[in-house]
């Protein structure tokens, strides 16, 4: 995966689509960091809480499966879910206010103050183990701040990414090979590229994912442990004049 340059249309929607080869240096390190904290905080929360924190395609489920008698922890899942949506459309928003720091610079920030907070909550409440409610409470803040994680990567060189849910790159990635192998010469290069992306990103949640269900024996402190890899990317973050 060489650096390119990203194509001049993925810029054209404003803040939110802004292709993250602006906004971060090594930006392909930084996907493969965030997806992983994005799985490692999931296999986390489902296993503790009974609920995604940032896949929200089965939180969806759950909320289906649940009242039907087959989850019943689905009120997590929807506590979830709701404070995701709150997440994801309160930091897009602030992305695009005027500000002498960048997008991304806000967006990750709002991502690192509601994990920091998620990990003091979680402390305090001994991660909800013996209190629906309060696993509820723990899940929601996680969704707030996977929703926020989630408007960081839109684009990577023209290609459309995800970090907290992967049904899409799985479905995108079958496109992309396929393209790659079978498709017209003139658009191969694009496929290969979106094809290695999405086995990157796949990977990284499945690395993230093992990694949370081997910090389980460590429950109080796997929130802070994705504290300290976000703000390891933001020395990363490119400073505009």
């Amino acid at each position: 995966m060489s650096r390119a340059e990203p194509p001049a249309e993925a810029n054209r929607s404003g803040p939110e689509l802004e292709d993250v080869y602006r906004e971060f240096r090594h930006p392909i390190v930084v996907l493969g960091v965030t997806t992983v904290v994005a799985g490692f905080l999931d296999a986390f929360a489902f296993l503790r809480y009974g609920a995604f924190v940032g896949n929200q395609s089965s939180n969806v489920l759950f909320l289906g499966i649940g009242p039907a008698g087959g989850h019943p922890a689905w009120p997590t899942a929807a506590a979830s879910m709701l404070a995701f949506i709150v997440g994801t459309g309160l930091t897009s928003r602030l992305r695009a206010v005027d500000s002498r720091w960048s997008p991304v610079s806000r967006g990750l920030a709002v991502a690192v103050v509601a994990v920091a907070l998620w990990t003091a909550l979680n402390v305090v409440f001994q991660y909800g183990r013996d209190n629906p409610q309060l696993r509820a409470l723990l899940a929601a803040v996680g969704g707030f701040a996977m929703g926020a994680l989630a408007t960081l990567f839109v684009r990577t060189a023209g290609v459309a990414t995800t970090i907290t849910y992967q049904s899409g790159t799985v479905a995108k990635t079958g496109e992309r090979i396929v393209g790659w192998l079978l498709g017209p010469p003139t658009g191969r290069t694009r496929a290969r590229k979106g094809f290695l992306l999405g086995l990157w990103t796949l990977a990284s949640y499945a690395v993230g994912g093992a990694l949370g269900t081997v910090a389980q024996h460590r429950p109080l402190w796997v929130p802070a442990w994705a504290t300290v890899a976000l703000l390891a990317v933001a020395p990363l973050i490119r400073h505009r004049s």
